[in-house]
């Protein structure tokens, strides 16, 4: 006996007469044989999209990397498919895609295929591309990513630092035609932006936002930290109906272009949730980094998801795939928590992520000067109080230890920042006097420290031959510092901290960068390494390094080298498996000591 829904999936294929491939395929099984049935899925199917007109596409689309072998198992082929033909599309369910087509470029023999719409990549049609028009045409290697960019609505580019992402960015949404274009950035950034504009696009077409006035253009410029003033995010007890209108979301931005994109590595702060958010509904996203992967693989998580790559769809498959994740039970409850800080199967990571980020090393891309790093040893002699304040340190951990405690990363860490500090205010002098013999010998000298009052001495030695920038300096003041260095044959140091500075400035007269002191990230040091190792640089970098020869410098730089290279594995190179923070293994390295 019939159950209703056959039943009624019966009647419609016997009086069905539209065009999807699929419910005429069935309704030929009931002409040939009056006693087919159904099976429940193909009834539910024919009552969903019985009155449902397909969509015919008629062009072939690729499937992203990761997908092809899920793709290959679940229609048990016997060859991974690359790309798919799509003749029509027959139904949409949730993320699933009901497609009339085959596999390939060329094929003819249809047949009905269930694929998740994560899995097809979604390519546009370039414009025709016309660079003469500009003063400043592109370079070879930014017209590939101006190329990558216009070819998708989703895209990191992630091209080494110097390379010229911004004006690959600019050029790229000129040569789209967008009308309406967020630029969400680094509050340091944000005049650097307005003058790349400039260099194609009219003055009266950009807008900077301030921390209350929220002016739109073509082209509108806001950092991060002010996101929060001009979208709201739902808080508990509050209706989304009670909040006020979103700026952001009022003006409908056809194009937002994130710079310095690894300041949404965090899925969890509040930042991202409000990026994020306003993000979603912009149908256009671009993210512009360097240092994609800060530390480890779970930094690229929210750019992989934004960019909807089917390797981000699930968190628990990637934090188990590629950060060696692991869930524990909290001590003494319930509750569960994952440890994300490793690293695994980034070769894989690699290779999927390709499909949506455009990665190339100077090296790779054009012919700039060698950069080279130097460590110079510094006989421990030269420290005043290192091995006192390290006999402290280590006093403190026997306590610890021996009232059964067991001190965080971060209580370790901040017992550290004094042997820190120590280590380098006594590196100053070297620093100076390294500095000063350069001089001598007509190099220009980039100097960068963690430490405000270590920077601000080594400015004060040096006086009016050189200029500072650190958290203090406004924009302005910022610019001014940068043009003075670039232009001014009088000054000859740049004083930075390493922060403040490191990110988004080009210092291409300077060839020799001293790290006075070590910070605890990677990526800074990277990002900082190439303010004078970047497009315009005619000579080679030298990048040194003072160190204190056995003490806590020389195990932060190894350790700090090493992070590094899981950046590169993950964006083209190699490197052995690593699945421990920065602090822990320095932590590690003194416990051996």
């Amino acid at each position: 006996m019939l159950i209703p829904i056959e039943k009624k999936a019966l009647d419609i294929l016997k009086t069905y007469n539209g065009s999807n491939d699929y419910i005429l395929g069935l309704q030929k099984q009931y002409i040939k044989n009056k006693s087919f049935i159904p099976t429940r899925n193909q009834s539910d199917y024919v009552i969903k999209f019985g009155n449902v007109s397909p969509v015919v596409v008629g062009k072939s689309v690729e499937i992203h990397k990761s997908c092809r072998k899920l793709v290959q198992d679940q229609l048990k082929l016997d060859f991974e498919p690359q790309k798919i033909y799509i003749d029509k599309l027959l139904s949409r369910r949730a993320d699933m895609l009901d497609i009339w087509g085959c596999f390939g470029d060329d094929c003819k023999s249809y047949r009905p295929i269930f694929i998740s719409k994560e899995c097809l990549k979604k390519t546009k049609q370039l414009p025709k591309l016309d660079f003469t028009k500009y003063e400043r045409e592109p370079k070879p290697h930014q017209i590939v990513a101006i190329t990558k960019l216009l070819e998708n609505e989703k895209y990191i580019l992630a091209d080494d630092m110097g390379l010229g992402k911004t004006t690959s960015a600019i050029i790229a949404a000129m040569e789209g035609g967008f009308k309406k274009i967020l630029v969400v950035c680094p509050a340091s950034l944000k005049i650097n932006w307005k003058k790349e504009i400039m260099n194609y696009d009219t003055e009266k077409n950009v807008s900077i936002v301030d921390s209350v006035d929220f002016k739109v253009n073509k082209w509108t410029i806001v950092n991060y930290d002010i996101l929060k003033n001009f979208h709201y995010l739902p808080e508990r007890g509050v209706m989304i109906s009670e909040l006020p209108p979103s700026p952001i979301d009022f003006h409908k931005f056809d194009l937002i272009i994130a710079d310095e994109a690894h300041y949404l590595k965090s899925s969890t702060s509040n930042r991202t949730k409000i990026f994020n958010d306003f993000a979603s509904r912009i149908p256009n996203r671009w993210f512009l980094t360097g240092t994609p992967i800060t530390n480890k693989p779970i930094d690229f998580y929210n750019l992989l998801h934004m960019c909807d790559s089917p390797i981000a769809t699930n968190w628990v498959h990637y934090v188990r795939r590629y950060c060696a994740g692991r869930q524990f039970n909290r001590k003494g409850t319930k509750q569960k928590y994952w440890v994300t800080s490793g690293a695994s199967n980034l070769d894989e990571l690699r290779d999927y992520a390709a499909d949506i980020m455009l990665r190339r090393t100077k090296k790779d891309s054009i012919d700039l000067p060698q950069k080279t790093i130097k460590p110079v040893y510094l006989p421990l002699e030269y420290s005043t109080g290192y091995n006192a304040y390290m006999a402290e340190y280590e006093q403190w951990v026997e306590e610890m230890a021996a009232m059964g405690e067991k001190p965080s990363v971060t209580d370790h860490l901040t017992k550290l920042i004094k042997v820190r500090q120590l280590l380098s205010n006594d590196k100053i002098a070297h620093t100076i006097k390294l500095a000063e013999d350069l001089i001598e010998n007509e190099h220009k000298v980039i100097i960068f420290s963690c430490f405000t009052q270590t920077i601000n001495a080594i400015h004060e030695h040096f006086g009016k031959s050189s200029v500072l920038i650190d958290g203090s300096v406004s924009k302005e003041k910022r610019q001014l510092a940068v043009d003075r260095f670039q232009t001014d044959p009088k000054i000859k140091v740049f004083c930075g901290n390493i922060v403040a500075a490191g990110v988004g400035l080009t210092l291409t007269e300077g060839t020799i960068v001293i790290f006075n002191d070590l910070d605890w990230t990677p990526a800074n040091h990277a990002q900082a390494e190439d303010r004078a190792h970047r497009i315009g640089q005619e000579n080679d970098v030298h990048i040194i390094y003072p160190l204190f020869d056995d003490t806590l410098d020389t195990i932060m730089f190894d350790t700090l080298r090493r992070k590094m290279k899981i950046i590169t594995q993950v964006m083209g190179d190699s490197m052995e498996k690593d699945d421990m923070s920065l602090g822990r293994e320095v932590i590690n390295g003194l416990m051996k000591t």
